[in-house]
């Protein structure tokens, strides 16, 4: 990629609108535009409500072009909890209709996106001479539908970027599909990967299936980790001096009932502590920001075992706010339901860099693994939470961390030198 090359990025989710999968590309953009290169991003346009991102600051940057398209999916479907009567009627009017007159998996939020996609990037391309344009998914309709650019433009460098597994996977409605069209969805997968140029992901078990179902050239599939922005991240651990024991959990909380369960332990283990050690007890908070899921039935079942004062739920707050809380806290507590066992999120790396203790909570996969070997923290069992969380906090167990441990090849501009030499060359 050659200096001031412009690029496009295609992420249905990006700043201003609200969502996780909007984060990962809103830093690579600000990265490369700060080098100098004109990025221009495709994205949903979404609805009044769904504004407010975290992380609208990285993309409003001079050289970062915005381009929202009309979201088109039905708010209904995804948006949670639906309190009125009429968003029940409409969420079964949608429920019954979209499934007629679409194909594949009418749950992807991209599923009507098609012909706006295409015709938008087609302009894009002629009008700034773009000659790299990458595709990040969920959802992965966006990468099916890119690949009708290739009739258009035979030159053009496409990268699919795998935030998640497609269709190997259970979330995104993929568990739930027929085999109809689940045929369908493996049809479009393997298109993508037979026109892409690139196929890149966070995650090594997805590289790794990617490179093992689809073959060929082994440099076509490259594992890209999520980065650290020290921009964001402050000067490090804060210590304090008030006898006060504190935990913290920022993030979205996944996994319906695994994430009840992991709650009603994260109760027992309060409840333990307060009949064990009140002393102890009354100076022991949690302290939660979690991000795209209500709280209030959280927040209910903590008040009525009488734990309101210890246990209590924020709104979630901007980079730049949270993580000098993270970096004040005793105990930065990580639920991973089951499915995302193997897979290291953004979070993973900046509360690293922060050099707190980390308690996994969730199956034994590569998360668990790479937090107890990199010397992060412990993992433990869902069914452990109870017993195990008291003990930490007592300091009847320790949690060691490795002072030294070198997360340097994690920063986002080692990140992005990466992307550019070995992605986007």
């Amino acid at each position: 990629m050659i200096p001031g090359e412009p690029i496009l990025i295609i992420s249905h989710t990006f700043p201003p609108y609200k969502g996780i999968g909007g984060r990962r590309w809103a830093k690579f953009a600000k990265e490369l535009a700060r080098r100098g290169h004109p990025v221009h991003v495709v994205h949903s346009a979404g609805s009044e409500d769904l504004m407010g991102s975290l992380w609208t600051d990285d993309a409003d940057r001079p050289g970062i072009t915005a381009h929202p398209l009309p979201q088109r999916y039905p708010t209904v479907l995804f948006k949670r909890p639906l309190t009125t009567i009429g968003a029940k009627v409409m969420y079964r009017v949608w429920s019954r209709l979209l499934p007629l007159i679409t194909r594949g998996n009418w749950l992807d939020k991209s599923v009507l996106w098609r012909k706006q996609l295409v015709d938008t990037c087609t302009a894009l391309i002629r009008g700034h001479n773009i000659h790299h344009v990458v595709v990040t998914g969920a959802p992965f309709g966006l990468m099916a539908h890119t690949c009708a650019l290739r009739g258009v433009f035979p030159d053009l460098k496409l990268v699919a970027d795998f935030r998640d597994p497609w269709t190997w996977g259970h979330y995104y409605g993929q568990g739930v599909l027929s085999p109809r069209r689940k045929a369908e969805e493996q049809r479009r997968e393997a298109e993508v990967a037979r026109v892409f140029n690139k196929l890149i992901s966070p995650a090594p078990d997805i590289v790794e299936h990617l490179r093992h179902t689809y073959g060929g050239d082994p440099a076509r599939y490259i594992l890209l980790p999520h980065a650290i922005d020290p921009e964001e991240m402050g000067t490090g651990p804060i210590a304090r001096n008030d006898n006060e024991y504190r935990m913290i959990y920022a993030g979205s909380l996944y996994g319906a009932e695994e994430a009840e369960a992991y709650f009603e332990e994260v109760l027992r283990a309060f409840e333990r502590l307060r009949d064990k050690d009140p002393e102890r007890s009354a100076r022991t908070f949690f302290d939660l920001y979690i991000t795209g899921h209500g709280t209030e039935a959280y927040r209910a079942k903590a008040e009525a075992r009488g734990l309101g004062a210890h246990i209590r739920f924020h709104a979630p707050l901007p980079p730049k706010a949270i993580f000098p809380l993270i970096a004040a806290a005793d105990l930065v507590v990580i639920f991973i339901p089951r499915p995302n066992k193997d897979f290291l999120g953004t979070k993973f790396n900046e509360i690293f860099y922060l050099r707190k203790p980390v308690l996994h909570v969730g199956a034994e996969g590569r998360v668990g693994r790479t937090i107890t070997e990199r010397g992060l923290g412990a993992s433990i069992r869902v069914d452990e939470v109870a017993y195990e969380l008291p003990r930490i906090i007592r300091g009847e167990r320790t949690i060691a961390i490795d002072p030294d441990a070198d997360l340097s090849g994690h920063l986002l501009s080692h990140i992005t030198d990466r992307l550019v030499r070995e992605v986007l060359a």
